[in-house]
């Protein structure tokens, strides 16, 4: 993998954060751009996650983030819902059900509380995230992780 493209892709996430987006915006819209994809109707898919993380408990922004760009890859050219047994539909499933098994190996969970230390429900957790940049030893391997596992699979969709 390019270390300049994800250094690139991290600076642009770490300045969504800062802008209180969501580490599920961040992603999906670093993502998103890299793959030449307009803002519309993407981008709407993960702002509700700010609700859930906001909550205390939930997994990570990364993951969600992620899970809904595997889903849009793999329906990407689709003008209808996808059926249960539509092979697209299966393919998503199984990418996304890859990419969380290796996060659960590599990283031990999946809940942002456990992985960060963070409360999100909490301000002073809130703010230690910040101040402490817990995202550079935390959510860097994460989100590195996370996007080999999608750049691998935005090759496979383009081949």
């Amino acid at each position: 993998m390019n270390d300049d493209r994800v250094k690139a892709l991290w600076k642009k996430g770490i300045q969504l954060m800062a802008q209180k987006y969501t580490w599920a915006e961040a992603i999906l819209q670093v993502l998103r751009e890299d793959a030449g994809w307009d803002a519309a109707p993407y981008q709407w898919a993960t702002v509700g996650y700010s609700g859930a993380i906001d909550s205390g408990r939930t997994i990570c922004g990364i993951l969600f983030g992620a899970s809904i760009y595997l889903g849009f890859l793999n329906g990407i050219d689709s003008t209808a819902v996808p059926e249960p047994k539509d092979e697209r539909r299966l393919k998503a499933i199984k990418s996304v059900n890859d990419l969380f098994r290796g996060f659960i190996d590599q990283f031990g969970d999946s809940d942002c509380k456990t992985l960060t230390g963070c409360d999100w429900s909490k301000k002073e957790d809130t703010k230690r995230y910040f101040k402490d940049k817990v995202y550079n030893d935390v959510c860097y391997p994460q989100f590195e992780y996370v996007l080999e596992k999608c750049f691998n699979e935005t090759a496979r969709a383009n081949s």
